[in-house]
């Protein structure tokens, strides 16, 4: 099973953290792969060294969550692509990712 949060938001951001932790705690379910976009700045801003979300993100990756960002939308000004957690990874485009992840069987969940 793949699924893909759809995060464009801080709030939609906070919620894929809580809705990916509550997928990977699922016994009932054989995940192949699980990934959070974000496509605004706003929102991208959640996946930096100084978020109160850094500790969960961080775990989430190590567990095998994919986050990636939108290159456009990391160039905001609340974002430093120098401090987004190490494993985010920054993408063409937010929704060109969601397009390709869909194509690819990924269950769409937008938050």
């Amino acid at each position: 099973m793949k699924t893909v949060f759809h995060a464009s938001t801080p709030e939609a951001v906070r919620v894929s953290v809580v809705k990916a932790r509550n997928l990977l705690d699922d016994d009932t379910l054989e995940l192949d792969s699980v990934a959070v976009v974000s496509d605004r700045g706003e929102a991208i801003a959640e996946l930096h060294e100084e978020s109160s979300l850094a500790d969960d993100v961080t775990d989430l990756l190590a567990e095998g969550i994919r986050f990636a960002v939108c290159s456009n939308a990391v160039e905001h000004p609340a974002v430093s692509r120098l401090e987004l957690l190490d494993g985010v990874e920054v993408v063409s485009s937010g929704v060109g990712e969601l397009t390709r992840l869909q194509d690819a069987g990924h269950a769409y969940i937008r938050v």
